[in-house]
């Protein structure tokens, strides 16, 4: 029986719910592993710089895209769900740094490899009406990852009203209650053991999803005894590079707030807000399930509207976001809920969608996937750069970080505001090998 291409485009986007979750569930856990291992910040700092938000899903993505146009863009990420699923066992029966960093790195690895490899396949497959609808499909993927991360951190912390779930798991493999941090650290445990699940359960469908259309099209045309980066040089010169420089301009400036906020949002809210982690987590978790809602009602409406309007009205709300930030600040819980609904909303509709969208609409088939596993690498690497830098600000000033912060996070808002407005191609109308023909010929 056929699969349509809702059908593929749902299945790929368990790829992008497993990266998000990933990201968020280590973040999450972090400080339950520092307790238990006796980690210092240095320790902690490693993990953070190797996970899949930040180096290890860079190295990944870069690989993924170059092995996703040799080989094929399902086979690359339905066999990475078994590198996935490694990495989360290492992690969730872990018992000593060593182990930790191990399960760290391999699952930050197999984030990034998948981010291409399902991206493209989703454009690959999907009808010239759905392209921007299936993409937005699996952004809201991606939104449900941490949504649902954040959800079970909220329930299951320590003083969260399921921690005795969590109590009771512990007490079945005998650590007992009165041994805290080896009790509180099974919350992350079973976070990732979740993880470990449902990544077994998409390899069970993944490796039965059919070739998209262009590659089984096109899949004899290439050479496999070719070196597998002999197209890399080419990304960097004439339309490839100038479009690859737009792009990466464009998602950087955006992605430079965007990893800030995931990494130092719950902590801004903990120390100027005055929030508890229990309701941190909580704020933080409903913020995702608006960005969801909003990202899977806007996938049926998306194709209707010009692509470049959408762009600028949410990446506004964004820069308004930081706007109130630096201006009135969010001392209030009042003021905490405001921004994290205007923060919710412009990631709605956000950057990361169009660039996933462009990254593979406005390169060839020969070199599609690698394109957007370089410039996500890319990205990804400065954007663990300026994160460094958000965390020396933040060292050296303390809550005054926020304010003059949120006038930079304003500032690179803005600029990307600014490039997706120029840069925007109208490509709703045309198929992927049009595109491709107007670009750059036969």
């Amino acid at each position: 029986m056929a699969q349509s291409s809702l059908q593929k485009t749902l299945l790929a986007s368990v790829c992008n719910f497993l990266a998000a979750g990933a990201i968020v569930a280590g973040g999450s856990g972090l400080k339950y592993w520092e307790q238990y291992l006796s980690l210092t910040a240095i320790d902690s700092g490693w993990v953070n710089a190797l996970s899949a938000n930040g180096i290890g899903a860079a190295v990944g993505a870069f690989f993924g895209g170059f092995l996703a146009d040799r080989y094929g863009r399902s086979k690359v990420f339905s066999f990475n769900m078994l590198f996935y699923m490694l990495g989360t066992l290492l992690i969730m029966s872990a018992t000593s740094y060593a182990q930790l960093l191990t399960g760290t790195v391999v699952t930050g690895i197999a984030a990034g490899v998948s981010v291409p490899a399902s991206w493209t396949y989703i454009c690959e497959c999907s009808g010239t009406g759905h392209r921007a609808r299936n993409i937005a499909i699996s952004q809201a993927a991606w939104g449900l990852g941490p949504a649902f991360v954040l959800f079970l951190s909220f329930i299951w912390a320590p003083g969260g009203p399921g921690f005795d779930v969590v109590q009771g798991i512990a007490d079945s493999f005998g650590v007992r209650a009165n041994r805290t941090f080896e009790v509180n650290v099974f919350m992350p445990r079973i976070v990732f053991a979740i993880l470990f699940a449902v990544a077994f359960l998409a390899w069970m469908f993944q490796r039965h999803l059919e070739a998209s259309r262009e590659w089984a099209a096109n899949r004899d045309t290439i050479n496999r005894n070719e070196s597998l980066f002999k197209h890399l040089p080419a990304l960097f010169v004439g339309k490839f590079g100038k479009t690859m420089l737009a792009l990466i301009s464009m998602y950087l400036t955006w992605n430079l707030v965007a990893g800030a906020m995931g990494f130092f949002q719950g902590h801004i809210y903990e120390t100027a807000g005055k929030l508890s982690s229990v309701m941190t987590n909580r704020l933080l978790a409903d913020q995702w399930f608006v960005t969801v809602i909003l990202t899977a009602v806007g996938a049926f409406f998306i194709d209707r509207f010009q692509h470049r309007t959408l762009l600028v009205v949410f990446s506004l709300v964004g820069c308004l976001t930081w706007l109130i930030v630096a201006l009135i600040g969010i001392d209030s819980y009042a003021g905490m809920i405001v921004v994290t609904v205007l923060w919710a909303i412009q990631a709605g509709i956000s950057v990361q969608l169009f660039f996933a969208l462009w990254g593979v609409e406005l390169f060839p088939f020969t070199y599609r996937a690698a394109a957007i596993g370089v410039m996500f690498c890319i990205v990804r690497l400065l954007s663990g750069i300026g994160g460094l830098g958000f965390s020396f600000l933040w060292a050296s000033m303390g809550d005054d970080a926020i304010k003059y912060g949120s006038i930079v996070m304003f500032a690179f808002l803005a600029a990307s505001t600014y490039i997706g407005w120029k840069i925007a191609p109208e490509t709703r109308s045309k198929s992927l090998g049009d595109i491709s023909e107007e670009r750059y010929g036969k």
